[in-house]
């Protein structure tokens, strides 16, 4: 059971082997790693398992090996599993192979307001030239050339490393780490001009890898969806920053980051809010595939509800 999904095992992976599972995607929502919210966003779940599977196969086209079998119905994807390891528990060893490698890609594609970047730096946590900038950028500044970035995957709260300590961690090889990165980078390029074609700016996101049975690298998890990557129309999040963005105008979002295990239950989202978020998950979703299941409003006409909702709350 995840916070939005849940994993149903059919064959438990192996030392040696592949397992098999289907991925249940739920209308739930998770912000500030705080778990299940209150709400559950109509759709949703079917939204962001419509446009992964549309993903996938398109990246297999590009030489991007993933975990994806089919889609058995709009909210249930098939998808082959690798065993979980835990480094902070010494369960991967050096040439290991058939795991989930302990580590989240992010690319930044431009610095929006509300990025991490700006936090990390105001905490002394990094620096605009270990982040590969020679200036201070303000936000909402678009990079020439992507910033990559890493950080645990299965530590109570993730944690930013440095690609050396990331590779210790995760024990994968110099070949394998080049192709890591060579990866993210082509996936990052593929979802920007995705999103460029139905009018989107794709300012950043992060992809989650594996190394299978026969020791290949392998893209996991979900990828390419308004719930990995901050997806923009005309300067206004059309993903999962809008759910975010509401909860920072409440005292909980304050209680949540100065005590996430006993900060108590947030309030429930505004209906009207839950109606626009529906909207803009599915026609997303809709215009991304090009599938019309709900026949959904253009993206445009959702923001301009969604603006018309800022200016009255």
């Amino acid at each position: 059971m995840g916070s939005v999904k849940n994993l149903k095992i059919i064959e438990k992976a192996e030392k040696e082997k592949m397992g098999l599972g289907v991925f249940d995607f739920t209308n739930d929502y998770s912000v500030f790693d705080f778990g299940k919210m209150p709400d559950e966003i109509p759709n949703k779940g079917e939204s962001i398992c419509r446009m992964a599977s549309y993903n996938f196969k398109e990246l297999s086209k590009l030489g991007i090996k993933n975990h994806f079998i089919e889609m058995p119905k709009g909210s249930e994807m098939k998808v082959k599993l690798v065993r979980v390891l835990y480094p902070q528990k010494n369960e991967i060893s050096e040439n290991e192979t058939n795991y989930l490698v302990p580590l989240e890609i992010i690319f930044r594609n431009s610095l929006p307001k509300g990025s991490s970047v700006f936090k990390r730096i105001e905490k002394k946590e990094t620096t605009w030239e270990e982040l590969g900038l020679d200036f201070v950028p303000e936000p909402g500044t678009k990079l020439e050339k992507p910033i990559l970035d890493v950080s645990t995957k299965l530590e109570s709260k993730d944690r930013y490393l440095t690609w050396d300590e990331a590779q210790k961690l995760s024990f994968l090889t110099d070949e394998q780490m080049s192709q890591m990165k060579s990866f993210a980078q082509k996936i990052n390029e593929w979802i920007t001009q995705k999103s460029q074609s139905i009018g989107l700016e794709h300012a950043d996101g992060k992809v989650e890898f594996a190394i299978d049975d026969s020791g290949e690298l392998m893209l996991v998890d979900v990828v390419g969806t308004p719930d990995e990557n901050r997806l923009i129309f005309n300067e206004i999040n059309v993903n999962k920053q809008v759910l975010r963005d509401y909860y920072t105008t409440t005292s909980w979002a304050k209680e949540v980051e100065e005590n996430p295990k006993n900060a108590p239950k947030p309030e429930n989202l505004p209906k009207e809010l839950i109606d626009i978020a529906s909207q803009m998950y599915m026609s997303v979703s809709e215009h991304w595939t090009g599938e019309n299941v709900w026949n959904t409003p253009q993206i445009s006409e959702v923001v301009e509800t969604y603006q018309n909702f800022l200016k009255r709350a």
